[in-house]
């Protein structure tokens, strides 16, 4: 191995444990949110499952990862940086 690629960092891996991404969705009359497509909890409201999903992020961003949260309408982005833990 040269000495360039020791020093080099590694490429960005979009299944990362560092990055992850939390979705508010409906699915069957029920909102859920996932974490990269896995279960993550169900809620009543449209905005519960989006505020959940925030929540989420800001808690897994607290302990030095990144995360976007994505939701209605299709996969819209929603801020969240700059919120604080509940």
């Amino acid at each position: 191995m040269s000495q360039d690629s020791a020093a080099s960092p590694p490429a960005f891996n979009r299944y990362s444990a560092k990055h992850c991404t939390f979705r508010a969705c409906l699915r069957g009359g029920v909102w859920q949110v996932t974490r990269d497509y896995v279960f993550f909890g169900d809620f009543e409201s449209r905005a519960a499952a989006i505020e959940g999903a925030i929540q989420a992020a800001v808690a897994y961003e607290a302990t030095g990862g990144r995360a976007r949260v994505l939701g209605p309408p299709g996969e819209t982005l929603i801020p969240h940086q700059g919120r604080v833990r509940a």
